[in-house]
């Protein structure tokens, strides 16, 4: 067992015994029942689940997609749901279909939760149909460096492969393409994949959202996340989830918060872009 793992495994502890949970500081977590299709941890997932069985928010809008890895945004009132949109999802959703979804969600059940990347968040702050940061409840925020163009990208993997046939993307020093029995049908590394990325994604100066409660990515390890706490609201209800035995927490390894220091003032020496472009990228 690794350095990592031991520590997820020593924070399984009573709320009485855990670490102190801050405002401003970055943790290791990972969900304790297992969630199918989850990216990394499923620390998003269990959030919004027990944020949506507590009570808290009456709604989340999340994002979708189908085998040919088309995208869409969801609103999902029962937590049970929430296992049919684990996963993340690297190609772009209409930024017209999510604000005019965020929007119907807020009217109909007023307390809601988004997943949202930095992007996203400035878009639903565009135009008539804008919505204000402060109209939505719970915010959770992505780990993000951009998404691909699917068009570009599907004509630069193989031809052999299908679309309907990769089950999950696999990001780190390489990109994989994952097929339904676990094995990898695609491999290239991550720094040529990332010339098919959209090209405004590129000269994005945000890691993380600015606005959201809490924001969360892919930890030092597999099967954990990174979670980043922002507010007094993301951190009532991490320390709940983290109470009620839904998440494991540890603290994170020296080298792994360098990098995440490293990898937030890097992007943010990017040069300032025109306007945001749709983009979603999740956990």
């Amino acid at each position: 067992m690794n350095y990592t793992q031991n520590k997820l495994e020593e924070s399984v502890q009573s709320f009485n015994e855990p670490l102190k949970l801050e405002i401003g500081s970055l943790y290791l977590a990972k969900a304790i029942k297992k969630i199918p299709n989850a990216q990394d941890g499923g620390v998003v997932t269990s959030l919004l689940g027990y944020a949506l069985d507590d009570g808290i928010i009456k709604g989340a809008v999340v994002a979708g997609r189908d085998i040919y890895w088309n995208t869409f945004p969801a609103i999902v009132t029962d937590s049970r749901e929430l296992k049919k949109y684990a996963g993340s999802v690297y190609f772009p959703m209409n930024n017209r279909d999510y604000k005019e979804m965020v929007r119907g969600a807020i009217d109909t059940y007023r307390d809601i939760g988004i997943v949202i990347t930095p992007n996203e968040l400035k878009v639903l702050g565009m135009g008539i149909s804008m919505v204000k940061s402060d109209e939505i409840y719970l915010k959770i925020g992505l780990f993000c460096l951009g998404i691909f163009n699917p068009e570009k990208f599907w004509n630069y993997v193989d031809k052999g492969i299908k679309r309907e046939d990769v089950k999950r993307f696999e990001i780190d020093k390489e990109l994989k393409l994952i097929d339904k029995e676990g094995k990898t049908i695609f491999q290239r590394p991550v720094k040529e994949a990332h010339e098919y990325s959209i090209p405004r994604c590129k000269k994005c100066r945000d890691f993380i959202p600015d606005a959201t409660d809490l924001s969360v990515g892919a930890g030092p390890e597999k099967n954990t996340c990174g979670v980043y706490i922002q507010t007094a609201r993301g951190l009532d209800i991490f320390k709940k989830a983290y109470k009620n035995d839904l998440l494991v927490v540890a603290e994170v390894p020296a080298k792994f918060k360098d990098r995440f220091k490293k990898t937030v003032h890097q992007k943010s020496l990017m040069p300032r872009r025109a306007e945001p472009t749709e983009h979603r990228a999740c956990i």
